[in-house]
């Protein structure tokens, strides 16, 4: 198996439950997009993943991406085609000649002279005039405004509250239909997420897509369960050429405080179109594991893509050569402060140093098989867990494939299930990194079966 998390994006695509079965071969999570359709719709991909997922016997989590605060073109009468040098006013009333836009401080944030973006660049217009509620722009190129678009001030953070009364409600709405994680949008602070997590009891995918979050990631990606690089709307707010350089410190960032991080947004885009990529995009996601990615996403490849699963199959041929190349003695070692940290490090030596099949991690938190997922042994590594909640958690860290088991109540009992679970698939080779039973947090036992 690989040890990326591949996090793919249901849509129209892959909604036939042949293309769906088949991308489920492949992917860990699937993300439904709150930003589009209906409670309805986004059930009955809930729905069809659950079947596709019952036939293939595999397990797969649930990711319910909120909104949030996004500035989006209110709907319109028909889409305006402009021509370069057109003025056109916004406002958030919507009152004359101007178009509407959801965001009622937009005119307090806007400044002259900066430029608006609508729809990932359908549309750029400079910042004329500001006066009484009304934005006036002109259009610095021909372009198209059409309705539901996004809206962003280039370089400007604009005064947006995440998470709003809809994520909120939207929130409780994916944890009472069985989703696993929520994406919180817009990010500013670890404040934001805090707000969210008295809301709802689910994990928190954070999405770095403002320069805010960025200068508070460290803090963020403390307070969240996952982390993203939302490279779409993070692209609007840093100039593109430093994206790279951002996206390492957001994973670097991630890594340090032990949370999965996810690289997303135009990992494939060519490939909407096209039935092979291109020789960049490989690179590209090369670059995202070997910096320490744990998950890749796709979004329009496999919403509107015309290859959604050649796609989905490139990009686990891609990470499975990425992965080959590394070298864990070259990453970054975390300074051993505990007893458990010291167990898992010695595990993963242990396990690269004498091929091991496997690591087996019995555990109740899932706390040891985090640290094994950030340490990156070459060897697959099996958690072994009772609670559910606990399993899909792991669904999102590197190299960790999470198995129920039942409960047990002695030392003896617990490595009884580990050798029926090997030999249910064929491991003779293996390491049990293990604690005492029904106490969490305990791991100091370290076991090798499979002579010397």
């Amino acid at each position: 198996m690989i040890k990326t998390k591949i996090i793919v994006t249901y849509g129209p695509s892959i909604s036939s439950d042949l293309i769906l079965r088949r991308v489920l071969k492949y992917a860990d999570v699937i993300r439904v997009n709150f930003s589009h359709g209906e409670k309805s719709s986004w059930l009955e991909a809930v729905r069809k993943v659950r079947k596709a997922s019952r036939e293939l016997q595999k397990e797969i989590a649930l990711f319910a991406d909120l909104p949030g605060p996004k500035v989006r073109v209110e709907k319109m009468s028909a889409p305006i085609q402009l021509k370069r040098g057109d003025l056109v006013r916004f406002s958030y009333s919507g009152t004359g000649q101007s178009i509407r836009v959801s965001y009622k401080s937009f005119h307090l944030d806007a400044k002259r002279g900066a430029v608006i973006e609508i729809g990932d660049g359908s549309a750029r217009l400079q910042v004329k005039k500001i006066h009484g509620g009304i934005v006036t722009a002109k259009a610095l190129e021909d372009g198209i405004i059409s309705s539901r678009k996004g809206v962003n001030l280039l370089g400007i953070s604009m005064n947006l509250k995440s998470p709003t009364k809809t994520d909120m409600e939207l929130a409780r709405f994916a944890v009472k239909n069985g989703f696993d994680f929520v994406g919180q949008s817009f990010v500013r602070s670890a404040k934001d997420i805090e707000r969210l997590k008295k809301a709802c009891k689910v994990g928190i995918i954070a999405k770095i897509e403002r320069r805010d979050a960025v200068r508070d990631i460290d803090e963020i990606a403390r307070a969240a369960d996952v982390v993203m690089v939302a490279r779409g709307d993070l692209g609007e707010e840093v100039s593109l050429e430093h994206i790279p350089d951002v996206q390492r410190k957001i994973v670097n960032a991630a890594r340090e405080a032990g949370k999965p991080v996810i690289v997303a947004t135009q990992l494939l885009t060519s490939m909407i179109n096209n039935p092979t990529p291109t020789r960049a995009e490989a690179n590209d996601i090369a670059s995202a594991i070997i910096e320490g990615a744990d998950g890749l996403m796709l979004s329009d490849e496999t919403i509107v893509g015309r290859y959604p699963e050649a796609a989905v199959n490139f990009l686990v041929r891609a990470a499975r050569a990425a992965e080959s190349s590394l070298n864990r003695q070259v990453t970054v070692k975390p300074m051993v402060t505990t007893l458990k940290f010291g167990i898992a490090y010695a595990a993963a030596e242990l396990a690269d140093s004498y091929k091991t099949d496997c690591i087996f991690i019995p555990t109740k938190s899932g706390s040891t098989a985090k640290i094994i997922s950030r340490l990156r042994p070459n060897t697959d590594a099996i958690a072994l867990v009772m609670d559910e909640r606990v399993r899909k958690e792991l669904s999102m860290y590197y190299g960790i494939r999470g198995v129920r088991i039942r409960k047990y109540n002695s030392t003896d009992e617990m490595f009884g299930i580990v050798k029926k679970v090997a030999l249910g698939l064929g491991v003779k080779r293996y390491i049990i990194v293990s604690g005492s039973p029904n106490k969490p947090g305990s791991t100091d036992t370290l076991k090798y079966i499979g002579g010397a």
